[in-house]
């Protein structure tokens, strides 16, 4: 009887750890479950949110405001904030119907030295950086469209700045992949991440959001839709609008 009692005991042990890891599978499956659904619920409720993403506005930099030119440099550096988190950025301007060449000119900002080029056509309205090496993190540089004969500079972020992000965007993209959520609504949530992460400035008060970033991610889409690629495109060229005028598109 005594034996009998002795094997109960201990396969009662032996279905504690079982138990307990069990219970740890199952919490970690409701956790999961719930951060499904409340994905889910988010994209349900996404044709309300993304009309008013669409008509969100940047504040443009103090050094791109002024005389109108034939070309309106967008960004990086000239919305809301210098800093953006990409080492690979993409240089957006606004030029409707001027198909000349160009060249769009990267350089550091200490030393003035030339660190990257391409050609384009100005009609193209944009650039991706493509250089084997990717800017460095912490530094400044400035970039230029030819004929322009202003130099935009822009920072990009120190490595544990960018690692913040680089984690939260991670963990948004794979609830978004959990609910099934398509390519467009990834990137659109994506860059709304962008446009309310908050960083600050050394030499200036106040909050800025990284918008560069948030027009990157825009364009980033495979094979976007039709819809989209309008919508993408007016609300990056508003940046150039008076604000009057965006209004009144937005209505």
């Amino acid at each position: 009887m005594f034996k009998i009692d002795h094997r109960k005991s201990l396969l009662g042990f032996a279905l504690i750890p079982l138990a307990i890891a069990s219970g740890s599978i199952v919490s970690e499956n409701l956790a999961n479950a719930q951060n499904i659904r409340q994905t889910q619920q988010m994209l349900a409720q996404s044709v309300d949110w993304v009309g008013l993403f669409w008509q969100r506005r940047p504040k443009k930099r103090l050094a791109s405001r002024g005389v109108v030119q034939p070309v309106c440099a967008i960004s990086p550096g000239l919305v809301d904030t210098y800093k953006l988190w990409s080492d690979r950025p993409l240089f957006l301007w606004h030029s409707p119907g001027n198909n000349q060449d160009a060249q769009v000119v990267v350089r550091d900002y200490d030393s003035q030295e030339v660190v990257w080029q391409k050609s384009v056509k100005i009609a193209d309205q944009q650039a991706a950086y493509d250089a084997e090496k990717p800017l460095e993190p912490g530094k400044f540089y400035q970039w230029q469209l030819s004929g322009s004969n202003n130099w935009t500079t822009f920072q990009v972020m120190e490595a544990s700045d960018r690692q913040k992000i680089q984690s939260g965007l991670q963990a948004l993209e794979q609830q978004l992949k959990s609910a099934k959520a398509s390519p467009e609504e990834i990137a659109l949530k994506k860059a709304d991440f962008f446009i309310n992460y908050e960083i600050q400035h050394t030499t200036e008060t106040g909050t800025f959001h990284p918008w560069s970033d948030a027009f990157q991610i825009l364009y980033q889409v495979e094979t976007p839709s039709t819809s989209f690629v309008k919508q993408r495109a007016d609300f990056v060229t508003n940046v150039c609008k008076p604000a009057s005028a965006a209004r009144n598109q937005a209505k």
